[in-house]
């Protein structure tokens, strides 16, 4: 009877053993799992912010563009009135030049 203790016993131990090193490799491949998916996550992370940055320098691109265009667009208005106002007074000036060197 002592004998049957005694291998019960031991039994249990190398059940025990045996369940603390599955437990162990368990452990291991989790914790490998999840330095995987971090690593996953943070890269992951990164294209989105990489993405977002470059949406952003995009629309502040066309953005920009457009303001050029329309500062273009106001500055050949305005030099197109000028010219239109100098023509106008091209004929007095002349006219002005011509009689202060006849008089």
């Amino acid at each position: 009877m002592i004998e049957d203790t005694i291998r019960a016993v031991k039994e249990a131990e190398a059940k025990a053993d045996t369940l603390i090193a599955d437990a162990g490799k368990q452990a291991d491949t989790i914790k490998k799992e999840a330095e995987t998916q971090a690593l996953k996550l943070i890269e992951d992370a990164k294209e989105a912010a990489k993405k977002a940055v470059s949406d952003a320098l995009n629309k502040a691109r066309a953005a920009g563009e457009e303001k050029l265009q329309a500062a273009d667009a106001e500055a050949a208005k305005e030099a197109d009135a000028l010219k239109a106002e100098a023509a106008g007074k091209k004929d007095t000036a002349v006219s002005a030049v011509i009689d202060a060197l006849l008089k």
